[in-house]
């Protein structure tokens, strides 16, 4: 049986039988965000800084520009993040080699740690709220996120009217 056969238990309200998809990747997303962002507080993260960290320890060193278009953050108020997250020893900004009038951005240790523990976290928390899906279907719909995030938000589809 596909996930989209699997039964609904009898605890489905009305209102989710009936919800259109966008409705409940809407409803979905609102949960998700709280009970991921509560795993990242425990943490010691609030979700702009795990964002900041998470991409400079997936792409590396960055710079600053960049940083901001990738994670669709306003240049302007990214530096203040960037100083929050420099004070606290979890990056580094350093002039570019190739460009001095650019500032690259970079992991330190700390950050690297900081990023692994709000990983671990944010997985417990997906575990709870993926719970009813067998281990192959939260395959399938890691799967399924990952393409529709990717048509949506990655290489550039944002201007095309999406934010993400």
């Amino acid at each position: 049986m596909s996930p989209v056969e699997t039964p609904l238990k009898p605890e489905a309200d009305d209102a989710t039988l009936v919800s259109g998809v966008g409705l409940l990747i809407f409803r979905l997303a609102r949960a998700s965000a709280w009970r991921l962002g509560r795993s990242l507080t425990d943490s010691g993260l609030r979700w702009p800084e795990f964002a900041v960290l998470h991409h400079l320890d997936a792409e590396g060193p960055i710079a600053q520009r960049e940083l901001a278009l990738a994670l669709r953050i306003q240049p302007s108020n990214l530096v203040a993040l960037l100083d929050h997250l420099q004070e606290r020893g979890l990056l580094a900004r350093a002039p570019d080699p190739a460009d001095r009038r650019r500032h690259r951005v970079e992991l330190t240790v700390g950050g690297r740690r900081a990023v692994k523990r709000a990983r671990e976290a944010t997985r417990r928390a997906e575990g709870e709220m993926l719970g009813p899906l067998s281990a192959e279907e939260r395959r399938q719909f890691r799967a399924l996120l990952v393409r529709l995030t990717a048509h949506t938000c990655d290489r550039g589809a944002a201007g095309r009217g999406g934010r993400c």
